[in-house]
């Protein structure tokens, strides 16, 4: 069965990254994103409970799952929710209202070879910006590429995908705040 026709998806993600100084305390970021999705006809629902790990002085393990629910209204376009949250360090939870806890109202498109998201969100806590806009631009690198190996990588990636053809992209959202 193709990827694009599952109904049950699952993998795991992993980004090793720098973060500027203005945006954390550490500099070096590894994040594991388990991927857990399901779809049924036009709807498909992800969770990725997301664990982020700083290296070096003032790092440590960060909690911040993430979740999706959208509805493919043709091939190339969906709407949809995404909920991500910071709930801080699992050992040192911080206070509800110190959390970040956002809700975004989100389209999918393709234009071209690009795959497109965008949202506009809204922080549900004090801990969260109150007012938040999201965009990303992705595109299919084995696009054109027609021998079943091309299949075989999109499974290991295990990224959940919407039924735009090509898209790449799995629930992503910096998190990126000092002092967490």
């Amino acid at each position: 069965m193709p990827y694009a026709e599952r109904e049950f998806l699952y993998g795991v993600n992993f980004e090793f990254s720098y973060a500027m100084p203005q945006f954390l305390d550490t500099r070096w970021l590894i994040e594991m994103r388990p991927i857990v999705g399901w779809r049924k006809g036009d709807y498909e629902f992800i969770i990725n409970p997301i664990v982020d790990f700083g290296i070096g002085q003032n790092g440590g393990a960060d909690f911040a799952p993430a979740a999706r629910f959208a509805r493919n209204l043709s091939e190339n376009f969906a709407v949809g929710l995404e909920y991500y949250a910071d709930l801080g360090r699992p050992q040192d939870r911080l206070p509800f209202n110190e959390q970040q806890h956002n809700l975004y109202a989100v389209v999918d498109f393709k234009i071209g070879r690009f795959d497109v998201n965008a949202g506009v969100g809204y922080g549900l806590t004090h801990g969260s910006d109150r007012l938040m806009y999201k965009m990303i631009i992705g595109t299919d690198l084995n696009e054109g590429v027609s021998d079943k190996s091309s299949e075989g990588s999109k499974m290991l990636r295990g990224a959940p995908q919407s039924r735009l053809p090509g898209a790449k992209r799995t629930l992503t959202e910096p998190r990126y705040r000092k002092g967490r």
